[in-house]
């Protein structure tokens, strides 16, 4: 298994070599829930609340896009400190979400769309970093998460940097 800079040098001679298929299949359970399964050794339950029609089994899809939108920007965080060679002992990604269920239930669908209408993740990193080095790691982090870029076009995406 190749490590971070194997593979970031593979990439950047080979860009080919970065493009992947990603997979996920996710189908109902007996008892309501929803499980996503992501390889052999993943797999996610995913509820609602019974205000929502489930049962509180496992984190809502919402709260999904949350966690992942968090992870996200963590592990982007991670590796380009290491691109960028500046020291990160600690990252803590608060995410937040707002939604209007109005648009999720379609009985305002003229003022509310089904989506966050705001996402504000705020980052903690710890580093002896001076700011401005913060600020470069984060504009490259905003320009290269995946997941920011798929959820940004109207999703009210802004984000908060806290450096300790």
């Amino acid at each position: 298994m190749m490590g971070f800079k194997e593979t970031y040098e593979a990439v950047k001679t080979d860009p080919s070599k970065g493009v992947k298929n990603f997979n996920v299949v996710v189908e109902s359970q007996p008892d309501g829930s929803f499980q996503a399964n992501m390889g052999e050794d993943f797999k996610f339950i995913f509820d609602a609340p019974p205000g929502l029609g489930g049962k509180d089994l496992g984190p809502s899809p919402l709260l999904g896009i949350l966690a992942a939108v968090g992870a996200c920007i963590g592990a982007v965080v991670k590796f380009w400190s290491l691109i960028l060679d500046i020291p990160v002992d600690h990252i803590k990604i608060f995410s937040r979400g707002h939604i209007n269920l109005a648009g999720i239930f379609g009985t305002d669908d003229a003022n509310y769309k089904g989506m966050y209408d705001k996402l504000e993740p705020i980052v903690e990193i710890k580093t002896s970093a001076p700011k401005e080095k913060v600020d470069e790691l984060m504009d490259e982090v905003w320009k290269h998460c995946p997941v920011i870029n798929n959820l940004n076009l109207e999703s009210g995406l802004q984000w908060r940097i806290k450096v300790k």
